[in-house]
């Protein structure tokens, strides 16, 4: 199927639904995740970090962590996300905690694990985030919000219940 990329208007998005419509419903079943790569709260930091994870993606995931606080040796992390099909995350409140120049925060999060060696299973914890006040960053380069540290626990509890009230 051809289309004149040069057409405008309702007949044109009309003929494009219409094929899509009539494509293979195996090429829509699975969709790939969209790249997400967002430090602007704490929330959408740890969900840039989860998606990178779920999309194998382990040299960005791995750049989310604070410089000195990532986890040591990058090799031996990423392995231990071999097995993990996909992970899914809620996340609880969280307020900035500023003071002199910089910014943290304590996010509570509940992650659903999928592995290939297993069952799902449900972790429940705490992500602390820093940012150096972006006022505070006079010279290049920017270091933008990132993890410092993450304290997470299996939880018995179910995934929609397990995201603590507070870290």
């Amino acid at each position: 199927m051809r289309f004149n990329i040069r057409k405008s208007g309702v007949g044109f998005v009309a003929a494009l639904v219409g094929s899509l419509a009539l494509s293979p419903v195996g090429a829509w079943a699975e969709p790939t995740p969209t790249y997400l790569d967002n430090r602007s709260t704490p929330q959408s930091l740890v969900a840039s970090y989860y998606n990178a994870i779920n999309q194998k993606q382990y040299v960005r995931a791995y750049s989310y962590f604070s410089q000195g606080a990532a986890p040591t040796g990058f090799k031996a992390w990423a392995t231990g996300y071999e097995t993990t099909q996909h992970v899914s995350i809620k996340m609880g409140d969280t307020y900035p905690d500023p003071g002199a120049g910089q910014i943290y925060w304590a996010l509570p999060v509940a992650l659903s694990v999928v592995s290939t060696d297993g069952p799902p299973a449900v972790y429940a914890g705490c992500y602390h985030l820093h940012l150096t006040s972006v006022s505070m960053q006079i010279e290049p380069p920017f270091v933008p919000m990132s993890i410092q540290s993450a304290t997470l626990k299996k939880s018995s509890l179910a995934f929609e219940e397990a995201v603590p009230s507070s870290c």
